[in-house]
């Protein structure tokens, strides 16, 4: 597959905004998170239904949202597509997306938690690396973490900042380890599987994070992963942030969430690192994907070694 890229944000650019999932909860947020932006320097659009509410969870209807990612990546006015916020729904809309459209005019496009389901699709429909990482109305509405602010706009406008950082994590399994990055919510990648929208596995490494899961469904996704055959297929397997925010009460007896973890660590017997600054936290890193990582044996640091970006 042809790799395709991006080039960087300049500044003074237009963002296209768009909510290809959830509809706002708090249309405030997204106000702030677009002033921030105007203050930055940029010029926001807003996509048709960004503002739109239809079905109870959905940012309007299918076709609606689908539309908006098309015109985005249509416009010429537009130099990148930023999603507003996640929530459900994205993968509604991924059989009748035009991939061709977006092949022929590559842009960044950015986005998290559902956005795993395009940034999936995407990549493996056209080969365009996009980026997983903070959105308007969740991370740029009030304070936007000093880390993750700097992750966010260095990796989207500086070609060489993705190379010169290294990414710290702890070791949980031994090796070394090269491949194309997969990052994204775990529910989401697992609900992908035997779909044509996930990419092709064979030598990459799969970085995985969730929120609100309690750890027997990690165990189980976990588990629909090893069937799928993802760890015959992977060379490294991550994971980022497993928050307990919106976890419901339950009767069922807990485990402590890094011993799944490891569990499975220990059954794929892949070189593997954790609690990587990735996941639903305002301390979260910006991640290409798509791109080419490593994992070294001499240290506990993921590492690019390929620029995101033309």
């Amino acid at each position: 597959m042809e790799i395709i890229k991006s080039k960087p944000l300049k500044k003074n650019a237009v963002i296209g905004l768009i909510s290809p999932a959830s509809p706002q909860r708090d249309p405030l947020r997204l106000e702030r998170g677009i002033a921030y932006l105007e203050r930055c320097g940029y010029r926001v659009e807003l996509g048709k239904s960004a503002l739109n509410s239809w079905g109870g969870y959905l940012a309007g209807t299918d076709d609606e949202r689908r539309s908006d990612i098309e015109d985005m990546f249509a416009n010429p006015a537009i130099d990148a597509i930023f999603c507003a916020r996640g929530g459900f729904g994205t993968a509604r809309f991924l059989n009748g997306l035009d991939y061709e459209l977006i092949r022929k005019n590559p842009k960044i496009l950015v986005g998290f938690s559902d956005t795993t389901a395009l940034q999936s699709a995407i990549f493996s429909k056209t080969g365009l690396i996009t980026f997983s990482g903070a959105m308007p109305s969740v991370d740029m509405a009030d304070t936007f973490h000093p880390l993750a602010e700097e992750w966010f706009w260095g990796i989207i406008s500086n070609s060489k900042y993705g190379l010169e950082q290294n990414i710290s994590a702890e070791r949980f399994y031994e090796g070394n380890a090269t491949g194309r990055l997969f990052c994204g919510n775990l529910t989401v990648v697992t609900t992908l599987l035997g779909t044509p929208y996930t990419p092709d596995w064979e030598g990459g490494i799969l970085l995985a994070e969730d929120i609100g899961e309690e750890p027997y469904r990690i165990d189980r996704m976990l588990s629909h992963c090893e069937n799928a055959g993802l760890w015959n297929k992977l060379s490294g397997l991550c994971f980022g942030q497993f928050t307990a925010e919106g976890v419901r009460q339950s009767t069922v007896p807990q485990r402590p969430m890094n011993e799944v973890l490891l569990d499975y660590v220990s059954r794929a017997k892949l070189p593997s690192l954790g609690n990587i600054l990735y996941g639903h936290q305002a301390e979260k890193i910006t991640l290409p994907f798509g791109v080419t990582v490593q994992i070294s044996n001499e240290d506990s640091f993921l590492r690019m070694i390929e620029s995101p970006l033309d």
